[in-house]
C-alpha cells in the first residue's frame, strides 16, 4: 500500500502542474471565477476513490470570522471512484489525469455559471432537488444559506436560519450557535 500512497503522491503532482491546480498534502485545490474547488483522492482495492467538493470563496472571510478557520470546507458535489488499470506508474498516471480532467472541466463549467451568491444558492437547491428525484436523502445546505446571509450582511435572517436549524437537531457542529453570537455581537 505505501508504494501505491507514493505513486499517488508523484501522479498528484503531475496533475497539479498539468491542470494549474494546487498541490497542498494529499489533494488538489483550485480557484476560478468566484469559486474554490477542493479534489480529494483515496486509494481502494481497483480504484482511485474521490470526492469534489466546492465553496462560494468569498464564504472563507466570513467563515474565519466566525471560527479562527481560514478556509470553510466546502459542499461535496461529486463522490465517485476512477478505475486503475494497474498500479504501475503509468496506470495511476493514466487514471489520476483522467479523473482531474473530469474535475478541472466541471469546475470550470461550474465557475462560468456561478457568479453570485443567487446562483449558488440556486445550484445548491438544484442538487438537493436531484438528490430527492434520485430517491436520496438530499444533504443540508443550511450553513451555505446561513453563510450567504452573513455575506450579504443579513445577520437577522443569519440568526433566525441558526436558530431554526438548532431546534431541527442540526448545530452544525457547533458551528450555528457561533454564528448566532457572531451575528449578535455584529449587531
Amino acid at each position: 500500500m505505501a508504494d501505491r500512497m507514493r505513486l499517488l503522491e508523484l501522479c498528484l503532482r503531475e496533475c497539479a502542474a498539468t491542470f494549474g491546480w494546487n498541490l497542498t498534502g494529499n489533494f488538489l485545490a483550485c480557484s476560478k471565477g468566484y469559486l474554490s474547488f477542493i479534489l480529494l483522492p483515496s486509494l481502494s482495492e481497483r480504484a482511485i476513490e474521490y470526492t469534489l467538493s466546492y465553496r462560494y470563496s468569498s464564504f472563507d472571510r466570513v467563515y474565519h470570522a466566525i471560527t479562527m478557520a481560514n478556509v470553510y470546507p466546502g459542499y461535496t458535489i461529486v463522490e465517485s471512484s476512477q478505475h486503475v488499470e494497474s498500479w504501475s506508474l503509468m496506470g495511476v498516471s493514466t487514471a489520476m489525469r483522467t479523473l482531474t480532467s473530469k474535475a478541472d472541466r466541471f469546475a470550470q463549467a461550474l465557475s462560468d455559471r456561478i457568479i453570485n451568491v443567487d446562483d449558488n444558492i440556486g445550484f445548491l437547491n438544484f442538487i438537493q432537488r436531484r438528490d430527492i428525484a434520485s430517491g436520496l436523502r438530499p444533504r443540508s445546505i443550511t450553513t451555505e444559506i446561513i453563510l450567504t446571509y452573513l455575506l450579504t450582511g443579513d445577520n437577522e435572517n443569519a440568526v433566525a436560519a441558526a436558530e431554526e436549524a438548532i431546534r431541527a437537531g442540526d448545530n452544525g457542529g457547533g458551528l450555528y450557535q457561533s454564528v448566532i453570537d457572531y451575528a449578535r455581537r455584529m449587531a
